[in-house]
């Protein structure tokens, strides 16, 4: 037993000295457990953050690669390239117009005072336009446009700036751009020359936009508010102011008006300046029909001369709707003036396949001294028959001066051979521009014999396709103009038929 208990004891005395040894161990081995099931972690959160990386990596890859993609597309014809994120947008655009005239006349049916150059129109063919240019966007909120034409009336030009201008359009229907501009002015003036009715526009139109600052290349800055759906359902809000200087190929409407071939004198005075404007409000829409009213209004604001401190001129003048030939019957010629107003008002509707439109202007010029201030006026109406079935389009908003306008049919059925007919319409204008004012005085008593002068055309429109149309007109001229003020001889008066057509090509 003793010998039992002594084992005992040291059996017991082994163990409680062996206890902390193997405690210790199972310390350890559980630390080096975490210290690998650390490590294991570690590894795992290392792994998944590189996964990570290279999935951001490929989403910024793919993004820049969307930024750098480059969209082309052919809308209409025209070649445009976008970039992938939409910020910057490029189109190429171009135009021509090819036109004929033949003037029938008889020396009958003209005053004893027609000029010989009158009595003997020159039958031939121009380019009417050949615009080449192009237009965009850059940074999303910015746009531009650049574009010269070589076309011209009588003779063909060397090429010279028709617009340049950039604008901002980062407000929602707000559009202020600046540059040389074509502002919004006049029903018909606003409608791009690739979708007007008849094959020029009216008498009345070309006449005031040239004088009053309207016209193509005018140095200037221009303000556009635009809404549709502004009051209610299918309406549509436009409102436009534009301060306009000279012409970037001349002294525009200050003391070369018009449609100018001439350049400017070598020494000139002061910048001539305009103000005018459009307001228009399309009161019903149905998605194809549209019905709108609207008005212009401009203001002289200063006139430029040759001679510091010499006279300061305006001048109305027209020709007979047509740019084949140069001539005009209508001329109020030189007035020494301070300044002058116009305002008018207009109308445009299209009911499915018939089209409306018409508009009338009334102008004052403020002359110089005591002398009585002459008014003038002018109007039209007009209408398109698209008797294939298409109907014109109501462009509401656009980012150039083509806004708020009637646009041509889209053509259901494009021309080929053994195929489609294209659409096709019939066409109808009255004109008349009245540039006489108390003819019965002289001119030292204020009278003006500008004449007054009456244009019946009909015509047939043939648009083959998208790109392509073709325009065939004729046209009755009627003048009655006096040889001078006070004369009433009708020495002036002309009668003639013109027979015009036009080949044109755009995209």
């Amino acid at each position: 037993m003793t010998k039992i208990w002594r084992l005992a004891f040291a059996a017991i005395i082994a163990a409680v000295m062996t206890t902390p040894t193997l405690a210790d161990e199972a310390s350890r081995n559980a630390r080096d457990r975490e210290i690998q099931e650390l490590r294991a972690r570690l590894d795992r959160l290392e792994r998944e953050a590189e996964d990570e990386r290279i999935v951001a990596g490929s989403r910024l890859n793919k993004v820049e690669e969307t930024q750098n993609a480059v969209q082309w597309s052919f809308a209409d014809g025209r070649p445009s390239v976008r970039s992938g994120d939409g910020r910057f947008e490029m189109a190429l655009r171009g135009r021509f117009q090819f036109d004929t005239a033949l003037y029938e006349q008889d020396a009958s049916n003209f005053g004893a005072a027609v000029p010989p150059a009158q009595l003997d129109l020159g039958s031939g063919a121009i380019f009417r336009r050949v615009r080449f240019g192009v237009e965009g966007r850059f940074f999303r909120d910015f746009i531009y446009e650049m574009r010269f034409d070589f076309g011209g009336s009588d003779v063909e030009g060397a090429g010279a700036i028709n617009i340049m201008r950039i604008g901002y359009v980062g407000i929602p229907h707000l559009l202020v751009h600046a540059g040389a501009l074509k502002p919004v002015f006049t029903l018909y003036d606003s409608t791009s020359s690739a979708d007007l009715v008849a094959i020029e526009r009216p008498a009345v139109v070309t006449t005031i936009v040239s004088v009053f600052g309207g016209d193509n290349a005018r140095r200037g800055v221009e303000a556009m508010f635009q809404h549709e759906n502004l009051l209610w359902d299918g309406d549509n809000v436009l409102v436009t102011a534009a301060f306009t200087g000279n012409r970037t190929t001349g002294l525009g409407g200050c003391e070369n008006p018009g449609h100018s071939s001439g350049t400017a004198p070598a020494t000139v005075d002061d910048e001539c300046t305009q103000l005018l404007g459009r307001a228009a409000f399309r009161l019903w829409s149905d998605g194809v029909s549209n019905l709108q009213i609207g008005g212009s209004a401009a203001q002289i604001l200063s006139l430029q001369g040759t001679n510091p401190g010499g006279p300061r001129n305006i001048r109305f003048r027209e020709r007979p709707e047509n740019r084949v030939s140069g001539e005009r019957f209508v001329d109020t010629g030189n007035m020494a003036s301070e300044d002058a107003s116009l305002y008018g008002i207009e109308l445009g509707a299209n009911f499915e396949n018939f089209y409306i439109a018409a508009e009338y202007y009334r102008w004052e010029v403020d002359r110089v001294g005591t002398i009585l201030d002459p008014e003038f006026s002018g109007w039209y109406v007009e209408g398109e028959w698209i008797f294939t079935g298409e109907n014109k389009r109501y462009q509401a908003a656009a980012t150039s001066n083509n806004i708020a306008v009637f646009r041509s049919p889209t053509v259901s059925s494009p021309w080929s051979l053994g195929g489609g007919d294209g659409a096709w319409s019939a066409t109808a204008r009255y004109s008349v521009i009245d540039l006489n004012f108390r003819e019965d005085m002289v001119a030292a008593d204020g009278g003006v014999a500008g004449g007054e002068q009456a244009i019946t055309n009909i015509g047939l429109n043939w648009y083959m396709n998208t790109n392509l149309k073709m325009q065939f007109e004729y046209a009755l001229v009627d003048v009655a103009r006096d040889s001078a003020p006070g004369m009433l001889d009708g020495g002036l008066d002309a009668e003639f038929d013109i027979y015009q057509s036009r080949v044109q090509f755009t995209f």
